[in-house]
């Protein structure tokens, strides 16, 4: 019995069309997922659409001067295009700002509120004086309290940490530059920390991907109830109260059921549960593929809603896609360091894109975007492999028979019947690795196929051969090979496929028909240098651009894929570190990620603020000696000030770095 699966994509923010990083975390993943499961007989719906609400809305509103609903509609209608463009398809498609979603999302929000799981609790606020009213959070900017880096206040756009604004450091209204002040407030809060052990098992016992189960576990641990409200205008109102909207990641998750409703009835088929026992429904499977940044929302936030509400079934798994880089740096919309999907398609087919980007890198894992390293990987892979394969076989069976030839099996030789046990071989380690979503190994196993396919046809040497029927033989082996390739690629590069099919006369499977071949035609273009070149010139223009230009600088490439100058000895002489004991240990108030601590340097006590709360406890750092940079400028974190910066390494699990031996406090470290 096949399964029934719903696909959900991250709901893409109207405030601006997509980037080539949008394209690889979580669209064309899904819609590669979606085409291998629908050939594989399941049934498949791919649900999606535009996340509407919320204050950068608003913002870019104001400073263009013209209704949110001008800039809902704008962008949601380009980022359908570019959508089309990569030819990534949906069963719906919708917006957030519509009756039906409001609606529903208002119905959800009752349910909570029946449950016992909405209640009011008055909190502090930043509010400005000089605008004259509370700020939600990107009304909001300042410094990271974590890295100093750039932060707005919910996020941090450097080293990417989820922020509260009572966290930043300096911060600043964004409308008018004044310092705001803390003023109380009330807001609705849903009990998320009543959800803890269910939402523990839930992630036991879900599929979803070891690395985003242990993201998940460290939020659970310290789970705190959840803001769901902000006093602004544009959103979905709060029931009730015509002051304030629901927050974006309470009502935006919720538009994955109101899309799927905008099918009909047949939403009921993948979002309730059993109503004879309510149970989830194990033959109805809800996968969600988001963008990494996301992946907390998804895999803690959004369930513990749907367990509170009660009535649909959770998500069984979810694929969340690494960052892009751009020529080996951060992309950037605001310093016009990207690569928009709209321009790019202008000077290269669409799935070039799509295998380039699965080809390059695990889905889960960062990676880069470089034209040279696309030209390179479409020529010597696409091209040179697996495109010269299948039209040499094409070329040649038109030539001799017209058609792709048929035998009959038993009459192969050992040879013939291995290469075709091969073909057997990598549809079964394809398969494993589509259901697990790990896109680049399947691309590798088609590349390995064709591979075989050019070493058998070039062995052999079918050119020379006399013996028509064997001659057949041969060409029916390499019309198998073809067919395979063609069937396994098609998810990833649906438009070429078919453009092969289509030549071939045959249908999208796996068996051979005969059928009369069409003239062979070039279907894989090449890259050409010259194409790079004027493209590169076209697309990297940005205010950064002249440093992609001095090919000598001296400079590295960090974990990300991005390019960081090197220092010279007297810069790194300028860091003082030293052995530190921690003596006291305690919570900032209002932080979720900080801790106070007391340490000993030897020749003093210093005051430091780390924000490793979450991967120790207070009683466990007692006596533990770490390393400290003392010659760091003091900076208050939520209010209180930090004179150093402990060492930790590490992304989902941190570790501070402690000396390998004993030394005594205060040894200095060079």
């Amino acid at each position: 019995m096949n399964n029934k699966y719903l696909l959900t994509t991250a709901l893409a923010y109207t405030n601006g069309p997509l980037h080539l990083g949008h394209a690889r975390s979580t669209y064309i993943p899904a819609d590669i997922i979606k085409r291998y499961l629908k050939l594989k007989g399941n049934d498949v719906i791919h649900v999606g659409g535009t996340d509407n609400h919320g204050v950068p809305i608003t913002l870019t509103a104001e400073k263009e001067g013209v209704k949110p609903e001008d800039i809902v509609n704008k962008y949601h209608n380009e980022i359908k295009r570019d959508l089309d463009n990569l030819s990534v398809e949906f069963d719906s498609y919708g917006k957030t700002h519509s009756d039906t979603h409001i609606q529903n999302a208002q119905e959800f929000y009752k349910k909570l509120k029946e449950n016992g799981y909405i209640y009011e609790k008055e909190i502090e606020q930043f509010y400005c004086p000089d605008c004259d009213k509370f700020l939600a959070d990107r009304y909001v900017e300042g410094s990271c309290p974590f890295c100093e880096g750039e932060a707005r206040g919910d996020h941090c756009e450097v080293c990417g940490r989820h922020l509260e604004p009572t966290e930043l450091v300096n911060p600043y209204c964004v409308i008018c530059n004044a310092t705001p002040q803390l003023k109380k407030t009330t807001h609705y809060f849903f009990k998320l920390s009543a959800l803890s052990d269910n939402l523990d098992n839930y992630v036991k016992n879900s599929n979803m991907p070891d690395h985003i189960k242990n993201m998940a576990y460290s939020w659970i641990r310290e789970l705190h109830d959840w803001d769901i409200s902000r006093g602004i205008r544009w959103g979905v109102p709060i029931p009730d109260d015509e002051n304030q909207v629901m927050y974006v990641w309470l009502e935006a998750p919720i538009g994955y059921i109101s899309f799927t409703k905008m099918m009909g009835d047949i939403w009921k088929e993948y979002w309730l549960k059993n109503n004879d026992n309510n149970t989830e429904n194990q033959n109805t499977k809800i996968w969600h593929f988001i963008g990494k940044d996301i992946t907390v929302h998804h895999a803690v936030f959004w369930p513990g809603m749907l367990l509170g509400h009660g009535e649909y079934n959770l998500p069984n798994s979810i694929f969340s896609g690494g960052y892009l880089t751009l020529e080996g740096k951060k992309m950037s919309t605001s310093k016009k360091w990207v690569v928009w999907v709209d321009d790019f398609i202008k000077y290269f087919d669409s799935d070039y894109l799509r295998y380039f980007l699965m080809a390059n890198a695990p889905l889960n894992r960062d990676c880069d975007f470089s034209f040279d390293e696309f030209q390179k990987r479409i020529n010597t892979e696409l091209i040179a492999i697996i495109a010269n394969f299948t039209h040499r076989a094409l070329v040649f069976s038109h030539r001799k028979f017209g058609a792709l030839p048929v035998v009959d099996k038993q009459e192969l030789n050992k040879e013939d019947l291995a290469l075709l046990d091969k073909c057997s071989e990598t549809i079964e380690k394809y398969n494993k690795n589509m259901m697990d979503c790990n896109l680049k190994d399947a691309l590798v196993d088609i590349i390995h196929l064709a591979k075989e396919g050019n070493n058998y046809f070039q062995k052999m040497e079918p050119w020379t051969v006399d013996d028509e029927n064997r001659l057949k033989q041969i060409m029916f082996v390499c019309g198998v090979i073809t067919k395979h390739i063609a069937y396994l690629l098609y998810p990833f590069m649906p438009n070429k496929t078919n453009e092969l099919l289509d030549l071939m006369n045959e249908e999208m499977d796996l068996e051979i028909r005969g059928n009369e071949l069409k003239k062979p035609k070039v279907v894989f273009s090449k890259i050409e240098n010259d194409t790079i070149k004027m493209v590169k010139e076209k697309l990297l223009k940005s205010e950064n651009s002249k440093n992609t230009k001095n090919k000598k600088k001296n400079t590295k490439k960090n974990k990300n894929g991005e390019k960081m100058e090197l220092i010279g000895i007297d810069d790194f002489a300028k860091i003082e570190l030293k052995v530190a004991q921690i003596l006291e240990a305690e919570e900032v108030p209002k932080s979720k990620k900080l801790l106070k601590l007391i340490v000993d340097i030897g020749d003093e006590k210093r005051q430091v603020v780390a924000g490793i709360k979450g991967h120790y406890t207070p009683e466990e750092l007692i006596g533990k000696k770490i390393v400290l940079v003392c010659n760091l400028k003091p900076a208050k974190l939520c209010g209180v000030e930090s004179q150093g910066m402990v060492l930790a390494a590490g992304d989902e699990e941190v570790a501070l770095l402690s000396p390998e031996k004993d030394l005594p406090v205060g040894s200095t470290i060079c």
